[in-house]
């Protein structure tokens, strides 16, 4: 038997296949391959397929601050939930029985409350997010930087633009910054201000209000945007409106939908294959679907609790081979609950429905130079309303991803054809109008709609784009914990450590930015991975405190 195809010593099962999951087998192949040894990775998706992940369906930002957009402070919080939805600021449905008086909702409340008695705590939270936030954009760039050819061009072709100091003396896009725009917002110089000042403190140094002009040559696509919210100086300059903005900020982006089913079979043929006890040839990576783990089976001893099988439907799976180590990670990104429905302690969750919605626009052939380049990503500031936003060519087509704008939904599960998804949707659709509204005239002409400047777009519009196939709907759930914070690390059950099981959890709105920070996070806590200096292991200590399982607000 050749060595290469001897069966590996170590086993990772890992639960859910978005990035997270992602992020964790491929620092999990990276590490044996330093070590010059193999690891079998088998991953379980509860999905029939990789596209029907909430991780696909939305386009992730990549910013140091991306997690923090969810659970306000406890006054805010129970104020916004009193408003409804389609209100400024609110975050309430009525439509959906089980949501604002579950037992789930009301525990999570009480913690909410209970976690903000205590500032300080929640200050130095909000401090931690924000260095993870940092080590996850570094760690993002160390992925493309360490890359083979390969995965190099698998991030391109994935729209993969990482959040870093720029390297060129002048101001461009894509050189680690971008372009947000933030409009109809009360104050917006005093908001965008403050964001530059939390980027400073990080080490972003070059963050600035740009002036319209400046929006203008970098990037044309905004130009209607821009004589649309300026207005003429006495001096004859073009300046913007009292609400309205532009920062140059740090921020990247990731086109998810492309980027995981390219992954995947890249981690499948580099990790190579190994010779099971009946000779046979296996993949050392296997991504299983429709394997929605239901259930936990653990050996128990004097010694140790540890995780033996799992289950899910009437099967119970337990490893046929034995391994000198055999791991889990449990990944569940949008399911609420289920780290205590599968017998492990966890904080509490809801989950925060959340709207997505993708644009397919025909470019045509005698405009077809003209947007070619197009080609930018950035969040979008809209009231209360933010939009995670990603513009680009492919193929003769204008692919427009927006998502974003949240709203309370406990532990129930969210329809694209319920009041929220629906409203947001078509608020979406407006918000793009507002921005890019050529790019919308483009789509209304090629399904032979007349196009009015100016016209809020309207539900039967909106119907129109979806039945041309222009326009995909979605929404889908972000967990999330009454303090905010992810949960990372080891796990617990019936009182006691599990071995050899961890999570990487409730990252929220942030699953995409912060995967890799989280992942290393919780990664280090059961390995005790070699921290590059003392204020790492320092900050280290502190998300582990800040992000164990079995925490809870005392009450």
């Amino acid at each position: 038997m050749q060595d290469s195809f001897k069966h590996p010593d170590e086993k990772l099962t890992i639960i859910g296949a978005g990035i997270i999951g992602a992020i964790e087998a491929y620092f999990a192949y990276k590490e044996a391959q330093a070590n010059g040894h193999k690891i079998r990775i088998t991953m379980l998706e509860k999905n029939a397929t990789i596209a029907e992940t909430t991780a696909c369906r939305v386009s992730p930002s990549l910013t140091p601050d991306e997690i923090m957009t969810v659970v306000p402070p406890a006054p805010e919080f129970i104020e916004k939930l009193n408003i409804l939805f389609s209100n400024e600021g609110g975050i309430r449905v009525n439509d959906v029985p089980g949501v604002n008086d579950s037992l789930v909702a009301q525990h999570f409340i009480q913690q909410v409350q209970e976690y903000n008695k205590d500032p300080a705590a929640q200050q130095a939270r909000t401090d931690a997010l924000f260095k993870m936030g940092k080590i996850s954009m570094d760690l993002w760039q160390k992925i493309y930087d360490e890359a083979d050819l390969e995965l190099k061009q698998i991030l391109d072709e994935s729209n993969f633009q990482s959040c870093h100091e720029p390297l060129k003396a002048n101001t461009v896009l894509h050189d680690g910054y971008r372009i947000d725009l933030i409009y109809n917002v009360a104050n917006a110089a005093a908001k965008a201000e403050a964001m530059q000042k939390d980027y400073a403190q990080l080490g972003y140094s070059k963050c600035k209000i740009l002036t319209p002009l400046e929006v203008m040559q970098l990037d044309p696509s905004l130009t209607n945007f821009c004589n649309n919210y300026t207005e003429i100086s006495l001096a004859g300059a073009r300046a913007w409106k009292k609400d309205t903005v532009a920062l140059f900020r740090p921020g990247g982006c990731l086109d998810a939908e492309v980027f995981l089913p390219k992954f995947y079979a890249y981690l499948e043929r580099v990790m190579g294959k190994y010779q099971n006890a009946a000779g046979a040839l296996k993949p050392c990576f296997k991504l299983k679907f429709n394997r929605e783990v239901n259930g936990v089976i653990f050996s128990d001893s004097p010694d140790h609790l540890s995780v033996s099988a799992l289950k899910y439907g009437n099967i119970i799976k337990a490893d046929k081979h034995k391994y000198a180590t055999s791991n889990y990670v449990f990944c569940p990104g949008e399911a609420v609950n289920t780290l205590k429905k599968l017998r492990f302690a966890q904080p509490a969750d809801v989950g925060f429905a959340g709207a997505s919605l993708k644009l397919n626009i025909r470019i045509p052939a005698d405009q077809l130079y003209q947007y070619q380049k197009i080609n930018h990503c950035m969040e979008v500031y809209r009231g209360s309303v933010v939009l995670a936003w990603q513009v680009r060519e492919i193929d003769g087509n204008i692919k427009i991803s927006v998502a974003g704008t949240k709203a309370f939904y406990a532990d129930q599960k969210p329809h694209k054809d319920q009041d929220f998804a629906k409203n947001r949707n078509l608020l979406q659709l407006n918000i793009i109008n507002e921005v890019l509204p050529h790019l919308i005239e483009m789509a209304f002409k090629s399904i032979g709609l007349e196009y009015v400047t100016g016209r809020q777009l309207t539900a039967k519009d909106l119907a129109m784009l979806e039945q041309s196939g222009i326009a995909r709907r979605n929404v889908g759930t972000r967990a999330v914990t009454a303090d905010g914070f992810p949960t990372l690390g080891p796990l617990y059950a019936y009182g006691r450590l599990v071995t050899n099981a961890r999570t990487t959890t409730h990252l929220g709105s942030g699953g995409g930015a912060f995967a890799t920070g989280a992942v290393k996070s919780s990664r280090g806590q059961m390995k005790h991975l070699e921290l590059e200096s003392p204020a790492a292991r320092e900050l280290q200590k502190v998300i582990a405190i800040f992000s164990a399982s079995n925490r809870r607000a005392k009450l």
